[in-house]
């Protein structure tokens, strides 16, 4: 039996198969892991490849929550950026938490 070994040439960047994604025209060209924007603020972040233009919007799949691996995305993001992903519910893996206030006494 013949078979053909094939790789993937996409890291991936997710830390969890568990997310929230929604449908959104992109009119321009974005690579997995790539920051989406709306009004130049952070949505979320592009799912696949996806090859839009102005003249032709391509549909793309956009997580607005889930876990990321931030190390693995395809560019740094800027802390506005990740500012703005956190804020509508994507958490990144390796953030320190931040510390838990104990309960007054009283």
């Amino acid at each position: 039996m013949k078979y053909t070994k094939t790789t993937a040439d996409q890291i991936s960047w997710l830390a969890s198969t568990h997310l929230q994604s929604f449908t959104e025209a992109a009119d321009a060209e974005y690579v997995s892991g790539a920051v989406f924007k709306k009004g130049n603020v952070a949505i979320g972040l592009v799912l696949n490849d996806v090859k839009g233009s102005t003249d032709d919007p391509m549909p793309a799949a956009v997580m607005v929550e889930g876990w990321v691996l931030e190390d693995r995305l395809p560019a740094a993001l800027s802390a506005d950026d990740k500012t703005a992903l956190k804020a509508i519910g994507i958490k990144f893996r390796g953030d320190v938490p931040a510390a838990a206030t104990a309960p007054s006494e009283g």
